[in-house]
Protein backbone atom coordinates (compact mmCIF):
# COMPACT_ATOMS: atom_id res chain seq x y z
CA UNK A 1 0.00 0.00 0.00
CA UNK A 2 2.83 2.49 0.19
CA UNK A 3 5.06 3.51 -2.49
CA UNK A 4 8.00 1.24 -3.01
CA UNK A 5 11.53 1.56 -4.48
CA UNK A 6 10.29 -0.14 -8.05
CA UNK A 7 7.84 2.77 -7.82
CA UNK A 8 10.74 5.06 -7.44
CA UNK A 9 12.67 3.92 -10.24
CA UNK A 10 9.80 3.64 -12.05
CA UNK A 11 9.33 7.20 -12.06
CA UNK A 12 12.79 7.89 -12.57
CA UNK A 13 13.07 6.26 -16.09
CA UNK A 14 10.33 8.57 -17.26
CA UNK A 15 11.78 11.83 -15.60
CA UNK A 16 15.75 11.60 -16.65
CA UNK A 17 16.95 11.58 -19.69
CA UNK A 18 20.69 11.51 -20.57
CA UNK A 19 21.46 14.48 -22.92
CA UNK A 20 24.38 13.47 -25.00
CA UNK A 21 23.45 16.15 -27.38
CA UNK A 22 24.72 18.65 -24.81
CA UNK A 23 27.94 18.19 -25.89
CA UNK A 24 29.23 19.14 -29.09
CA UNK A 25 31.55 16.26 -29.17
CA UNK A 26 29.11 13.78 -28.70
CA UNK A 27 26.96 15.46 -31.57
CA UNK A 28 27.76 12.64 -34.59
CA UNK A 29 25.84 9.66 -32.67
CA UNK A 30 24.31 11.65 -29.87
CA UNK A 31 20.81 11.63 -30.95
CA UNK A 32 20.46 8.06 -31.08
CA UNK A 33 22.76 6.59 -28.60
CA UNK A 34 21.98 9.64 -26.12
CA UNK A 35 18.28 8.87 -25.98
CA UNK A 36 18.76 5.31 -26.08
CA UNK A 37 20.85 5.27 -23.08
CA UNK A 38 18.81 8.16 -21.25
CA UNK A 39 15.73 5.50 -22.00
CA UNK A 40 17.15 3.15 -19.58
CA UNK A 41 18.30 5.43 -17.07
CA UNK A 42 16.72 4.59 -13.43
CA UNK A 43 14.52 2.38 -15.11
CA UNK A 44 13.50 -1.35 -12.62
CA UNK A 45 15.88 -3.48 -15.49
CA UNK A 46 18.69 -0.82 -15.64
CA UNK A 47 19.21 -1.10 -11.63
CA UNK A 48 18.26 -4.16 -10.94
CA UNK A 49 15.45 -6.13 -9.03
CA UNK A 50 14.12 -4.54 -5.99
CA UNK A 51 14.00 -8.04 -4.42
CA UNK A 52 18.22 -8.47 -3.76
CA UNK A 53 18.94 -9.47 -0.74
CA UNK A 54 22.20 -8.63 1.07
CA UNK A 55 23.00 -12.35 1.23
CA UNK A 56 21.03 -15.86 1.63
CA UNK A 57 20.31 -18.04 4.90
CA UNK A 58 23.58 -20.48 5.16
CA UNK A 59 23.14 -23.94 3.73
CA UNK A 60 22.53 -26.33 6.50
CA UNK A 61 25.17 -28.89 5.86
CA UNK A 62 28.06 -25.82 6.06
CA UNK A 63 26.39 -23.71 9.07
CA UNK A 64 25.61 -26.12 12.69
CA UNK A 65 23.66 -22.88 13.90
CA UNK A 66 20.85 -23.57 11.29
CA UNK A 67 19.10 -25.72 13.24
CA UNK A 68 15.42 -26.19 13.81
CA UNK A 69 14.17 -24.12 17.32
CA UNK A 70 11.75 -25.53 18.84
CA UNK A 71 12.13 -24.09 22.28
CA UNK A 72 10.77 -20.33 22.69
CA UNK A 73 13.11 -17.14 23.06
CA UNK A 74 12.28 -14.63 25.50
CA UNK A 75 13.63 -11.06 25.90
CA UNK A 76 13.18 -8.40 28.13
CA UNK A 77 14.76 -4.81 28.62
CA UNK A 78 14.07 -1.33 28.89
CA UNK A 79 14.58 1.88 27.28
CA UNK A 80 15.65 5.15 28.18
CA UNK A 81 16.78 8.30 26.45
CA UNK A 82 20.05 9.61 26.29
CA UNK A 83 19.20 12.66 28.53
CA UNK A 84 17.96 11.05 31.36
CA UNK A 85 13.90 11.78 30.51
CA UNK A 86 11.39 9.81 31.35
CA UNK A 87 10.80 7.42 28.98
CA UNK A 88 7.83 7.22 26.33
CA UNK A 89 5.60 4.47 26.18
CA UNK A 90 4.79 2.82 23.38
CA UNK A 91 8.15 2.90 21.56
CA UNK A 92 8.90 0.34 19.08
CA UNK A 93 11.17 -2.77 19.65
CA UNK A 94 12.35 -4.03 16.35
CA UNK A 95 14.28 -7.64 15.86
CA UNK A 96 16.54 -6.63 12.77
CA UNK A 97 17.34 -10.07 10.56
CA UNK A 98 20.05 -9.26 7.36
CA UNK A 99 18.86 -5.73 7.58
CA UNK A 100 15.11 -6.39 7.55
CA UNK A 101 13.17 -5.01 10.48
CA UNK A 102 10.30 -6.85 12.51
CA UNK A 103 8.47 -5.07 15.02
CA UNK A 104 8.42 -7.46 18.01
CA UNK A 105 6.68 -5.20 20.73
CA UNK A 106 6.01 -2.19 22.31
CA UNK A 107 7.47 -0.26 25.55
CA UNK A 108 5.04 0.00 28.40
CA UNK A 109 4.43 3.62 30.47
CA UNK A 110 7.90 2.95 32.44
CA UNK A 111 10.52 1.95 29.46
CA UNK A 112 10.55 -1.78 30.02
CA UNK A 113 9.61 -4.55 27.33
CA UNK A 114 9.19 -8.31 27.43
CA UNK A 115 8.40 -10.38 24.60
CA UNK A 116 8.48 -13.93 23.12
CA UNK A 117 10.61 -13.74 19.81
CA UNK A 118 8.02 -13.66 16.42
CA UNK A 119 5.54 -14.33 18.29
CA UNK A 120 3.97 -10.65 17.92
CA UNK A 121 0.19 -10.67 16.83
CA UNK A 122 -0.16 -6.84 16.53
CA UNK A 123 -0.62 -4.88 13.58
CA UNK A 124 2.48 -3.10 12.46
CA UNK A 125 0.99 0.26 12.62
CA UNK A 126 4.36 2.30 11.97
CA UNK A 127 6.99 0.51 10.58
CA UNK A 128 9.63 1.79 8.70
CA UNK A 129 10.37 0.65 4.95
CA UNK A 130 11.64 -3.14 5.53
CA UNK A 131 14.14 -2.78 1.97
CA UNK A 132 15.73 0.14 2.82
CA UNK A 133 17.79 -0.55 5.85
CA UNK A 134 16.97 2.97 7.72
CA UNK A 135 16.12 4.71 4.03
CA UNK A 136 12.48 5.53 2.56
CA UNK A 137 9.01 5.87 3.73
CA UNK A 138 6.60 4.66 6.54
CA UNK A 139 4.75 1.19 5.97
CA UNK A 140 1.38 1.90 5.77
CA UNK A 141 -0.42 -0.08 8.60
CA UNK A 142 -1.90 -1.87 5.83
CA UNK A 143 1.00 -4.36 5.48
CA UNK A 144 3.23 -5.90 8.11
CA UNK A 145 7.09 -6.04 7.72
CA UNK A 146 9.10 -8.89 7.73
CA UNK A 147 12.59 -9.75 7.42
CA UNK A 148 13.77 -12.55 5.14
CA UNK A 149 16.34 -13.88 7.59
CA UNK A 150 15.37 -15.27 11.45
CA UNK A 151 12.05 -16.40 10.49
CA UNK A 152 9.81 -18.60 12.74
CA UNK A 153 7.70 -19.94 10.44
CA UNK A 154 8.93 -21.13 7.19
CA UNK A 155 11.86 -22.73 7.05
CA UNK A 156 12.14 -22.65 11.13
CA UNK A 157 15.60 -21.43 11.17
CA UNK A 158 17.66 -20.17 13.89
CA UNK A 159 15.28 -17.15 15.00
CA UNK A 160 18.16 -15.07 16.06
CA UNK A 161 20.64 -15.48 13.26
CA UNK A 162 22.04 -12.89 11.62
CA UNK A 163 19.58 -10.37 14.21
CA UNK A 164 20.15 -7.36 16.45
CA UNK A 165 17.38 -5.77 18.55
CA UNK A 166 17.07 -2.18 18.56
CA UNK A 167 14.71 0.35 19.91
CA UNK A 168 12.89 2.85 17.72
CA UNK A 169 11.65 6.02 18.10
CA UNK A 170 11.45 9.14 15.49
CA UNK A 171 14.04 11.71 15.56
CA UNK A 172 16.17 8.97 17.62
CA UNK A 173 19.03 6.67 16.76
CA UNK A 174 18.88 3.52 19.37
CA UNK A 175 21.88 1.13 20.94
CA UNK A 176 22.13 -2.50 19.57
CA UNK A 177 22.70 -5.36 21.25
CA UNK A 178 23.67 -8.42 18.93
CA UNK A 179 21.38 -11.39 18.93
CA UNK A 180 22.96 -14.09 17.16
CA UNK A 181 24.95 -16.02 19.83
CA UNK A 182 21.98 -15.92 22.17
CA UNK A 183 19.86 -19.08 22.96
CA UNK A 184 16.47 -20.00 24.70
CA UNK A 185 17.73 -20.73 27.80
CA UNK A 186 20.02 -17.60 28.57
CA UNK A 187 18.78 -15.20 30.82
CA UNK A 188 16.63 -13.16 29.12
CA UNK A 189 17.24 -9.29 30.25
CA UNK A 190 19.59 -7.61 27.35
CA UNK A 191 19.35 -4.68 29.68
CA UNK A 192 18.91 -1.01 28.15
CA UNK A 193 18.73 0.85 24.93
CA UNK A 194 19.47 4.19 25.15
CA UNK A 195 18.10 6.48 22.69
CA UNK A 196 20.68 9.04 21.01
CA UNK A 197 18.59 12.41 19.89
CA UNK A 198 19.49 12.95 16.27
CA UNK A 199 19.98 16.67 14.73
CA UNK A 200 17.75 18.26 12.28
CA UNK A 201 14.69 15.86 12.95
CA UNK A 202 11.61 18.11 13.90
CA UNK A 203 8.82 15.73 12.19
CA UNK A 204 7.92 12.10 13.63
CA UNK A 205 6.70 9.18 11.42
CA UNK A 206 3.83 8.92 14.36
CA UNK A 207 1.42 11.29 14.74
CA UNK A 208 1.12 12.68 18.22
CA UNK A 209 -2.81 12.85 18.11
CA UNK A 210 -3.13 9.18 18.21
CA UNK A 211 -2.94 9.26 22.00
CA UNK A 212 -5.47 11.62 21.96
CA UNK A 213 -8.04 9.89 19.99
CA UNK A 214 -11.45 8.67 21.59
CA UNK A 215 -12.16 5.02 22.56
CA UNK A 216 -14.64 4.09 19.71
CA UNK A 217 -12.59 6.55 16.91
CA UNK A 218 -10.01 3.77 17.56
CA UNK A 219 -12.09 0.88 17.86
CA UNK A 220 -13.04 2.43 14.23
CA UNK A 221 -9.59 2.63 12.74
CA UNK A 222 -8.38 -0.54 14.14
CA UNK A 223 -11.12 -2.32 12.63
CA UNK A 224 -10.08 -0.11 9.30
CA UNK A 225 -6.99 -1.65 9.29
CA UNK A 226 -7.77 -5.27 9.83
CA UNK A 227 -10.43 -5.21 6.94
CA UNK A 228 -7.90 -3.62 4.60
CA UNK A 229 -5.13 -5.78 5.15
CA UNK A 230 -7.75 -8.73 4.10
CA UNK A 231 -8.18 -6.43 1.38
CA UNK A 232 -11.68 -5.83 2.21
CA UNK A 233 -11.02 -1.66 1.34
CA UNK A 234 -14.78 -1.04 0.60
CA UNK A 235 -15.73 -2.14 4.45
CA UNK A 236 -11.96 -0.23 5.55
CA UNK A 237 -13.12 2.78 4.10
CA UNK A 238 -16.29 3.20 5.91
CA UNK A 239 -14.66 2.10 9.18
CA UNK A 240 -11.69 4.87 8.61
CA UNK A 241 -14.43 7.36 7.41
CA UNK A 242 -16.47 6.75 10.54
CA UNK A 243 -12.83 7.43 12.74
CA UNK A 244 -12.36 10.25 11.56
CA UNK A 245 -16.00 11.99 11.77
CA UNK A 246 -15.56 10.68 15.36
CA UNK A 247 -12.34 12.45 15.47
CA UNK A 248 -11.41 14.92 13.02
CA UNK A 249 -7.65 15.59 14.43
CA UNK A 250 -7.17 11.66 13.95
CA UNK A 251 -4.03 11.92 10.93
CA UNK A 252 -3.17 8.58 11.15
CA UNK A 253 -6.78 7.39 9.98
CA UNK A 254 -6.55 10.25 7.28
CA UNK A 255 -3.35 8.69 6.48
CA UNK A 256 -4.39 5.29 5.66
CA UNK A 257 -7.90 6.45 4.47
CA UNK A 258 -5.68 7.94 1.86
CA UNK A 259 -3.46 4.95 1.55
CA UNK A 260 -6.67 3.14 0.80
CA UNK A 261 -8.20 5.65 -2.06
CA UNK A 262 -4.56 5.71 -3.50
CA UNK A 263 -4.38 1.81 -4.16
CA UNK A 264 -8.10 1.99 -5.52
CA UNK A 265 -7.03 4.78 -7.83
CA UNK A 266 -8.60 8.02 -6.57
CA UNK A 267 -6.07 10.03 -6.36
CA UNK A 268 -7.84 13.14 -5.86
CA UNK A 269 -9.67 11.69 -2.55
CA UNK A 270 -6.20 10.10 -1.31
CA UNK A 271 -4.78 13.92 -2.24
CA UNK A 272 -7.64 15.14 -0.01
CA UNK A 273 -7.11 12.73 2.68
CA UNK A 274 -3.67 13.45 2.92
CA UNK A 275 -3.87 16.53 3.02
CA UNK A 276 -6.88 15.91 6.13
CA UNK A 277 -3.76 13.97 8.02
CA UNK A 278 -1.08 17.21 7.76
CA UNK A 279 -3.92 19.27 8.87
CA UNK A 280 -4.69 17.57 11.64
CA UNK A 281 -0.89 16.86 12.90
CA UNK A 282 1.21 19.34 10.53
CA UNK A 283 4.53 17.00 12.05
CA UNK A 284 3.35 13.77 10.98
CA UNK A 285 5.54 13.41 8.09
CA UNK A 286 3.95 10.51 6.31
CA UNK A 287 1.33 12.52 4.17
CA UNK A 288 4.05 14.93 2.63
CA UNK A 289 5.89 11.95 1.77
CA UNK A 290 2.94 10.69 0.06
CA UNK A 291 2.13 13.56 -1.82
CA UNK A 292 5.53 13.99 -2.88
CA UNK A 293 5.10 10.82 -4.64
CA UNK A 294 1.66 11.14 -5.55
CA UNK A 295 2.30 14.42 -7.52
CA UNK A 296 5.92 13.17 -8.92
CA UNK A 297 3.47 10.35 -10.65
CA UNK A 298 0.94 13.23 -11.68
CA UNK A 299 4.31 15.22 -13.25
CA UNK A 300 2.92 18.07 -11.03
CA UNK A 301 6.27 19.25 -10.88
CA UNK A 302 5.67 22.04 -8.56
CA UNK A 303 3.76 20.34 -5.76
CA UNK A 304 6.71 17.40 -6.12
CA UNK A 305 9.18 19.92 -5.36
CA UNK A 306 7.27 21.74 -2.66
CA UNK A 307 6.06 18.75 -0.63
CA UNK A 308 9.34 17.04 -0.76
CA UNK A 309 10.75 19.62 0.42
CA UNK A 310 8.73 20.05 3.73
CA UNK A 311 9.92 16.36 3.99
CA UNK A 312 13.28 17.26 4.14
CA UNK A 313 13.01 19.83 6.75
CA UNK A 314 11.29 17.84 9.23
CA UNK A 315 12.87 14.76 8.67
CA UNK A 316 15.65 14.31 6.04
CA UNK A 317 16.98 11.54 8.68
CA UNK A 318 14.46 8.41 7.95
CA UNK A 319 13.00 9.90 4.78
CA UNK A 320 15.74 10.64 2.61
CA UNK A 321 14.07 9.30 -0.26
CA UNK A 322 12.38 12.52 -0.85
CA UNK A 323 15.90 14.08 -1.87
CA UNK A 324 15.12 11.87 -5.42
CA UNK A 325 11.83 13.87 -5.66
CA UNK A 326 13.14 16.96 -4.61
CA UNK A 327 15.64 16.37 -7.71
CA UNK A 328 13.78 15.07 -10.17
CA UNK A 329 11.24 17.78 -9.90
CA UNK A 330 13.50 20.81 -9.77
CA UNK A 331 15.21 19.03 -12.62
CA UNK A 332 12.23 18.98 -14.57
CA UNK A 333 11.18 23.04 -13.17
CA UNK A 334 14.60 24.12 -14.81
CA UNK A 335 16.17 24.30 -11.51
CA UNK A 336 19.44 22.69 -12.03
CA UNK A 337 21.30 23.92 -9.00
CA UNK A 338 18.78 22.67 -6.51
CA UNK A 339 18.15 19.18 -8.38
CA UNK A 340 22.01 19.05 -8.20
CA UNK A 341 22.12 19.83 -4.25
CA UNK A 342 19.57 17.25 -3.32
CA UNK A 343 21.15 14.37 -5.70
CA UNK A 344 24.04 14.70 -3.98
CA UNK A 345 22.74 15.15 -0.28
CA UNK A 346 20.75 11.57 -1.67
CA UNK A 347 24.16 10.33 -2.38
CA UNK A 348 25.20 11.13 1.35
CA UNK A 349 22.64 9.70 2.85
CA UNK A 350 22.01 6.66 0.81
CA UNK A 351 24.95 4.15 2.34
CA UNK A 352 22.86 1.30 0.91
CA UNK A 353 23.12 2.58 -2.09
CA UNK A 354 19.33 2.07 -3.01
CA UNK A 355 18.94 4.97 -5.36
CA UNK A 356 21.65 4.63 -7.69
CA UNK A 357 20.02 6.76 -9.85
CA UNK A 358 21.24 9.53 -8.67
CA UNK A 359 24.25 9.17 -9.84
CA UNK A 360 22.71 9.56 -13.66
CA UNK A 361 20.76 12.07 -12.58
CA UNK A 362 23.98 13.89 -11.53
CA UNK A 363 25.64 13.01 -14.74
CA UNK A 364 22.56 14.60 -16.49
CA UNK A 365 23.14 17.77 -14.88
CA UNK A 366 26.40 17.62 -15.36
CA UNK A 367 26.40 17.45 -19.07
CA UNK A 368 24.07 19.91 -19.42
CA UNK A 369 26.55 22.29 -17.27
CA UNK A 370 28.87 21.15 -19.72
CA UNK A 371 31.08 19.55 -17.26
CA UNK A 372 32.10 16.22 -18.79
CA UNK A 373 35.03 15.20 -16.28
CA UNK A 374 32.65 14.97 -13.38
CA UNK A 375 29.14 13.74 -15.46
CA UNK A 376 31.89 10.59 -16.25
CA UNK A 377 33.34 10.07 -12.91
CA UNK A 378 29.42 9.91 -11.59
CA UNK A 379 28.58 7.33 -14.73
CA UNK A 380 31.36 5.45 -13.76
CA UNK A 381 29.65 5.29 -10.10
CA UNK A 382 26.72 4.82 -11.39
CA UNK A 383 28.27 1.47 -13.65
CA UNK A 384 29.86 0.38 -10.11
CA UNK A 385 26.94 0.25 -8.53
CA UNK A 386 25.22 -1.52 -10.98
CA UNK A 387 27.59 -3.40 -13.70
CA UNK A 388 24.57 -5.70 -14.88
CA UNK A 389 22.70 -2.92 -16.00
CA UNK A 390 20.26 -3.24 -19.19
CA UNK A 391 21.46 -0.25 -20.60
CA UNK A 392 25.31 -0.81 -19.30
CA UNK A 393 26.82 -1.00 -22.97
CA UNK A 394 25.32 2.09 -24.10
CA UNK A 395 26.77 4.04 -20.71
CA UNK A 396 30.00 2.71 -21.46
CA UNK A 397 29.66 4.17 -25.19
CA UNK A 398 28.52 7.40 -23.77
CA UNK A 399 31.61 7.62 -21.24
CA UNK A 400 33.73 6.69 -24.44
CA UNK A 401 32.27 10.23 -26.21
CA UNK A 402 33.26 11.64 -23.04
CA UNK A 403 36.48 10.79 -23.02
CA UNK A 404 36.69 12.10 -26.51
CA UNK A 405 35.31 14.99 -25.60
CA UNK A 406 37.80 15.58 -22.89
CA UNK A 407 40.67 14.69 -24.99
CA UNK A 408 39.77 17.78 -27.56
Amino acid sequence: MHATWTDRRILASSAVALLIAACPALGQKGGSTGGSAGSGIGSTGSVGSTNRTLSTLPNSTLNPSNTITSRPIFLSGKVMFDDGTQPSPDIRIERVCGGSPHLETHTDSKGHFSFQVGQNPMVDTDAADETSGGLGRPNSPLGMSSGSFGSTSANRVDPLWNCELRASYPGYRSDIVNLANRRSLDDPEIGTLVLHRLSNVHGSTISLTTALAPRHAQKEYEKGVQLAQKEKFDEAEKHLRAATDTYPKYAIAWFELGQIERHEGKTDDARKSYESAIAADPKYVSPYDQLAWLSSQQQKWEDAASFSKQVIQLNPVEFPGDFWFNAIANYKLGKLTEAEKSANELLKLDAAHKFPEAETMLAQILLEKRNYSDAATHLRAYLALVPNAKNADQLKQTLARLDEAKAQ
